[in-house]
């Protein structure tokens, strides 16, 4: 009798391994990328949508610049734990940069620098997103999976302006905080709606929302693929004396290779 104790313990892990599962996953996904909207200057707005400062007049790179479609890749690393795999940890590189070219219609007020019309000008925009998230399964059944967690996204954005040689730069590094939800309805065994994301939002000052809308089929049990539609939307102000309202669209095609 006195090895029950350690029977017991023995007994209580081995019902524990079989309840508890653990699965690696890596998610890539490309297509492109459609910048719809994104506003800038090296002045900032307040809450009242008001630009404040004089050292940077509002432009937009879409109107001013070349704007064709841009490639998109996104690469997460993802860790599934814990009985039915509701605990969810995963690092994402969600990188967005771009060069163009084109000429500003009017006099444009750029770090208390004038960019002037009619001649070229070499732009350079930024918004990249390395995310860090920890999510947990609230409901999960064979049919509709839904999750609910919390992203910390290190940001990675910047802007700039090149004239003939007179270059001008903004940037900003940090750290925000986003809430990551994650819905999958299967209509059949293999066939299913995805809508998964982070989104952050304080006012007109501040705030972002990335999600993908589409569907997953899964291949087999180590393969799945989606398609679906992707908008990332962000506004920024106050942030190193910066304003920035981006808007961009994506059609989008991926795979999730398990472990």
């Amino acid at each position: 009798m006195k090895n029950l104790p350690i029977i017991l313990v023995a007994l209580f892990l081995s019902t524990l391994s079989l309840e508890t599962t653990a699965q690696i996953s890596v998610d890539l996904e490309t297509g492109g990328v459609f910048v719809n909207k994104n506003d800038v200057s090296s002045s900032w707005k307040n809450s009242w949508s008001e630009l404040n400062g004089l050292d940077g007049t509002l432009f937009s790179f879409p109107k001013a610049f070349d704007n064709p479609i841009k490639p998109l890749l996104r690469l997460r690393a993802s860790y599934s734990f814990g009985k039915d795999q509701r605990h969810f940890i995963s690092f994402l590189a969600a990188p967005l940069q771009y060069r163009c070219v084109g000429t500003f219609q009017d006099t444009v007020i750029f770090n208390s620098k004038l960019y002037t019309p009619g001649s070229p000008v070499e732009g350079f925009y930024k918004f990249s997103g390395y995310r860090l998230t920890y999510r947990y399964l609230i409901a999960h059944s064979l049919k509709f999976k839904f999750g609910l967690g919390l992203t910390l996204n290190l940001r990675d954005a910047e802007f700039s302006l090149n004239q003939g040689g007179q270059y001008e730069r903004n940037f900003n590094r940090g750290v925000v905080p986003l809430v990551n939800t994650y819905l999958n309805y299967s209509f059949t065994k293999k066939l299913g709606l995805l809508v998964d994301g982070d989104v952050f939002y304080i006012d007109k000052t501040g705030g972002a929302i990335d999600y993908l809308t589409g569907l997953n089929y899964t291949v087999n049990p180590k393969l799945s693929l989606k398609l679906g539609y992707r908008f990332f939307s962000g506004v920024g102000s106050e942030a190193g004396n910066v304003y920035n309202k981006l808007f961009v669209s994506s059609a989008v095609i991926g795979g999730i290779v398990s472990f």
